[in-house]
């Protein structure tokens, strides 16, 4: 059996990535996940959008296991991030029926 929690960020574009690393601010997330989920992280979507504009914003996704939520969501709003006001966590469980959003404490 599985508890599966669909997780979706949205963020400015880049948010952080030239002060930090590729993914920027994002990353601090992909490291949480990478060490207690047996290496799964974040997939950047935004470039699958259609239409013929590119979408304004990033865009990451995942589905984990037996997610911890209270831990993600501490990870989550202790990332000082670029642009606070674009950015949203969306989190899903296999129990939920629509998304809870988050959003950092400005």
């Amino acid at each position: 059996m599985t508890d599966i929690t669909n997780i979706i960020i949205l963020t400015s574009i880049d948010d952080g990535a030239w002060m930090k690393s590729d993914h920027g601010n994002v990353d601090v997330v992909h490291e949480y996940l990478r060490k207690n989920y047996q290496g799964s992280s974040l997939a950047k979507v935004d470039g699958h959008g259609g239409g013929r504009k590119r979408m304004s914003c990033d865009i990451f996704m995942a589905a984990i296991d037996y997610l911890n939520k209270e831990e993600l969501l501490e990870q989550f709003h202790a990332i000082e991030w670029q642009r606070p006001e674009q950015v949203q966590l969306l989190l899903k469980g296999s129990k939920d029926n629509v998304f809870q959003v988050y959003c950092p404490k400005i």
